[in-house]
């Protein structure tokens, strides 16, 4: 007599297995935000733009007999919330690495930054400026520098740079400074477009 019940094959019986463990075995656990940051810093660094950018940077620091600067990081937006605020992370740390900087002359603020964001620039061996001195003093922009700084300042608007300027209007303290930001002929052609 013929054996006539029915019987799974092998292939079906891992290919079951397989979806049971997509569903809920198997998954697999969110990249980390440092990951992220290190991914966005691989795919700078292997694109020759930093090259020239940096090059920029190290030619400004040559003509400005400038040493060992701090950095401010202002209006950088959140990494644990924003893709470009990642890529603009990845982009200061590579920065820092290729000019010398340590990671302790690093200050960061803006307010959007969440506490994971706080975390992850602690990881970096970054210093987070805290909100009530950085609400005082940085924010606004009115902020006397004292030493050589780069001010690292990525799409913030014409009033912050006023206000960094202006606190700063003096021959000797504006040499100490080296923007990395948006040109600020961006800003100019755009008011003057607005009043006329």
């Amino acid at each position: 007599m013929e054996d006539t019940s029915f019987a799974y094959s092998q292939a079906t019986t891992r290919a079951r297995t397989r979806k049971k463990n997509r569903r809920g075995n198997d998954r697999h656990e969110p990249p980390l935000l440092k990951d992220l940051v290190d991914r966005c810093k691989t795919d700078i660094e292997s694109n020759g733009w930093i090259t020239t950018c940096l090059g920029l940077v190290q030619d400004a620091l040559r003509k400005t007999n400038m040493s060992c600067p701090d950095v401010l990081c202002l209006g950088l937006g959140s990494p644990s919330s924003s893709r470009e605020a990642r890529a603009q992370l990845a982009f200061l740390i590579s920065s820092c690495t290729v000019l010398g900087i340590a990671p302790s002359d690093v200050s960061v603020y803006d307010p959007v930054f969440t506490d994971a964001d706080k975390v992850l620039f602690q990881s970096f061996g970054m210093r987070c400026l805290p909100d009530t001195a950085s609400l005082l003093f940085c924010y606004d922009g009115k902020h006397g520098v004292e030493r050589p700084t780069i001010l690292y300042m990525p799409h913030c608007d014409l009033k912050l740079y006023e206000n960094i300027i202006g606190a700063n209007w003096s021959e000797e303290q504006l040499a100490r400074i080296i923007f990395v930001a948006n040109r600020f002929s961006d800003y100019t052609d755009k008011y003057v477009c607005t009043i006329i």
